[in-house]
């Protein structure tokens, strides 16, 4: 099956399976996060795993990665790779991500605890 044929979402399908907007879906594809075809009236078609992709970068958004950070993350990801390994290795990073954000505001917060940014 040629990926022209798997190409089926339309730009709303995304959006609405992906929890987002149909500009947040343009955008996710201006930044790399996810690819489309052309049909030949020019409309964007998307695959199946688009939605995944905008989800895992929604969720990195939320642990702060920027969307450069998402799309090379996702880079590691083929399309349409049912490889639940790469997929893991995603997910942790994110996980990672998060933890070390944690770390980084209990420090500040304990150094506000402390009153140490006031002495200098």
């Amino acid at each position: 099956m040629t990926t022209s044929t798997r190409s089926q979402l339309t730009v709303s399908e995304v959006a609405n399976r992906a929890g987002v907007s149909a500009n947040a879906v343009r955008y996710y594809e201006r930044y790399r996060i996810i690819t489309a075809e052309r049909t030949a009236g020019n409309a964007r078609r998307f695959t199946i795993d688009a939605i995944c992709r905008i989800r895992l970068a929604v969720a990195a958004q939320r642990v702060g990665l920027s969307l450069a950070e998402s799309a090379e993350i996702l880079a590691e990801i083929p399309p349409m790779s049912a490889d639940l390994e790469k997929w893991t290795r995603a997910g942790q990073r994110l996980i990672d991500a998060g933890q070390a954000r944690i770390a980084k505001l209990t420090s500040v917060v304990d150094e506000y605890r402390t009153l140490a940014f006031i002495r200098g």
